[in-house]
């Protein structure tokens, strides 16, 4: 993208503020290189030695989550269609809760590395490759999404060359990541929140002072038909409704902070369950913070322009591109608050990143590469590691070229790609950790039918693409307000799919919920047909107990022969003469299936 007259030029001191972000983030990589441990142990490299608060996961949970993809689309999201998306914060709810209570006792007191590990101990083998495979793939896809957002951002602003600035994100964040393993990672995620929430509100004030103040931002927004109303329509191939955002945001929360590897991978670095629990708790009011001051934004973006559409101003024709050249009219003469929102954007892209770096490298690890060298030395092995962090970091970078060529809406995007790949995910866990009678076959069978119903329905999407509802905006100014509902001011004029098109119109928010729904059922019927496990061949603690208490009412002897009331082993306290602050709740299994050396050691 070459630059255009609009850039804005960054002052001495928007360098001196991002030049600081990023100079920090290495410092704090340095750091932790130099101290502690060293990083000389995959123990202290890919899990922090299990030695974390909930305080600084949790913020690392958020950031990991809040990418400059949200930053970027949720704003263009209100902006083109309203708040309905608003209500994807009441999927946060369930969103949060099931993990909690669910998935985080399950696999903490496994003791695991990898969250794929548990895939081998309820399954086998192949199951745990194949869905390390399938994570790898969804993750690199999606970073290179995370990289090009806010490199097309800095090259809006400052006419900085785009793929320079793409080459800057990857390398400092692959630098940090490297050298200091997950604690660089968390740390830094705790400072880069700071910032990212710092930007957002600078932003947010700046712009409700240029447009006349919050009566005034109200009123246009109002009128302008942009405060949208509760949508309960049934129909799943509607884009946004509350069923879609409240119902199937909850599948795809469950996919990110449930089974994702680099979630997992936080509440595993806790000291004890109880703080990784406690993480997962705190990460609710950071989230609907996030949530809200990114659809603020996009209503004061719509206050400012009623609906005009300046993004050719970038030589864009995305609608994220509004965001960015909001970003420019409402900072123009605001020395620091360009290079504090930049900042702002590459905080929320670096967290995301690098989490991503060092659970890729993870599971490479753990998942692919130790069970097949299992005398590995510690030494080699984090060399190998730090290596690996590396190597994905690079790929990720010729991922964000990809994305370049993209024509979709950011958020668009990003959504899709976490429905299509982490809802069979998803799937594969919720078959192995609630119907114990599933087998590996079925576990295979089911992951490889939902991830060819996800790639159909997906790609169908793509290559039959239909106008769906479309938003006729009036103009904010011109008063058209009903006394009744503020939706009466939108016309929307809506062409009905109909045969297979109407499938491919499914809408992308359900795409978590429907192949997870198929993965367990192609695997529960696959496996009744090659013959369900036993109940003494499933590995103790790997089965949550839930259909015996949601079927309390049968006896106890029936039950039983359902195999569902495996009980989810109870915490065991090792004192080991620490202090009773220092205590780490563990889980130590009746019997296991054999583990490599190093799983046996963690």
């Amino acid at each position: 993208m070459d630059p255009s007259p609009h850039k804005l030029l960054f002052t001495a001191v928007d360098y001196a503020i991002f030049a600081g972000l990023l100079g920090a983030s290495l410092a704090i990589g340095v750091y932790y290189a130099l101290s502690g441990g060293r990083q000389r142990t995959t123990q202290e490299f890919l899990l922090a030695d299990r030695s974390m608060g909930c305080l600084p996961v949790s913020l690392s949970l958020i950031a990991s989550f809040q990418s400059a993809v949200a930053i970027i689309g949720v704003p263009a999201e209100i902006y083109t269609h309203g708040t309905q998306y608003w209500f994807i914060g009441c999927a946060y709810i369930l969103g949060l809760l099931v993990p909690a209570h669910v998935f985080i006792p399950v696999l903490y007191r496994l003791k695991l590395s990898s969250a794929y590990q548990y895939l081998e101990l309820r399954f086998s083998k192949a199951v745990r490759i194949c869905g390390t495979l399938t994570f790898i793939f969804q993750t690199v896809v999606y970073m290179g999404l995370c990289i090009y957002a806010p490199a097309f951002a800095l090259n809006a602003v400052t006419g900085i060359k785009l793929w320079g600035t793409v080459l800057a994100t990857g390398l400092v964040c692959t630098l940090y990541t490297t050298l200091g393993g997950l604690k660089a990672v968390i740390w830094t995620d705790v400072f880069q929140t700071v910032v990212m929430f710092s930007g957002q509100v600078a932003v947010i004030v700046v712009g409700v002072y240029q447009t006349g103040g919050p009566s005034e931002v109200w009123k246009k927004v109002w009128e302008g038909g942009r405060i949208s109303g509760l949508n309960l329509n049934p129909d799943p191939t509607e884009r946004h409704t509350f069923w879609t955002l409240a119902l199937g945001g909850v599948f795809l929360m469950w996919a990110l902070y449930g089974v994702n590897q680099s979630q997992v991978q936080r509440y595993l670095s806790s000291r004890s369950e109880r703080e990784a629990v406690r993480s997962c708790y705190m990460v609710f009011p950071s989230l609907q913070l996030a949530l809200a001051l990114s659809c603020v934004m996009g209503l004061i973006m719509f206050a400012r322009y009623c609906g005009e559409d300046h993004s050719h101003q970038l030589q864009s024709t995305k609608a994220d591109a509004m965001v960015i050249y909001f970003v420019m009219d409402m900072l123009q003469g605001f020395p620091g608050l360009p290079g504090l929102f930049v900042a702002c954007l590459f905080s929320a892209a670096l967290s995301t990143i690098s989490s991503a770096f060092n659970s890729l490298a993870t599971v490479t690890m753990e998942d692919l590469i130790k069970p097949q060298f299992p005398a590995m030395s510690e030494r080699r092995a984090t060399l190998l590691s730090k290596a690996l962090a590396m190597f994905y970091g690079l790929l990720c970078l010729a991922m964000a070229y990809v994305t370049h060529l993209m024509g979709d809406s950011v958020l668009l995007v990003a959504l899709k790609i976490f429905g299509m790949v982490g809802g069979p995910i998803l799937g594969l866990f919720c078959l192995g950790m609630f119907f114990p009678w599933a087998n590996p076959i079925g576990a295979l069978a089911g992951l490889a039918g939902g991830l060819s119903l996800s790639f159909w329905v997906g790609i169908g999407s793509i290559l039959n693409q239909t106008p769906g509802p479309r938003t006729l905006v009036p103009d904010c100014r011109s008063g058209l307000v009903s006394n009744s509902s503020s939706s009466s001011a939108v016309i929307t004029v809506t062409l009905r799919p109909s045969g297979l098109q109407r499938f491919y119109s499914l809408s992308y928010m359900w795409y978590s919920g429907f192949t997870c729904v198929s993965v367990i059922f192609i695997g529960l019927i696959i496996s009744f047909l090659t013959g369900p496990i036993r109940e003494e061949d499933v590995t103790p603690g790997t089965v949550f107990p839930l259909l015996g208490k949601l079927l309390f009412f049968l006896p106890e002897n029936v039950k039983q022969k359902l195999c569902c009331v495996t009980p989810l082993p109870q915490m065991q306290k090792e004192v080991n003469g620490l202090n009773a602050s220092d205590e780490r709740e563990t889980f130590l299994p009746e019997t296991h299936t054999p583990l490599t050396e190093h799983e046996s050691s963690v």
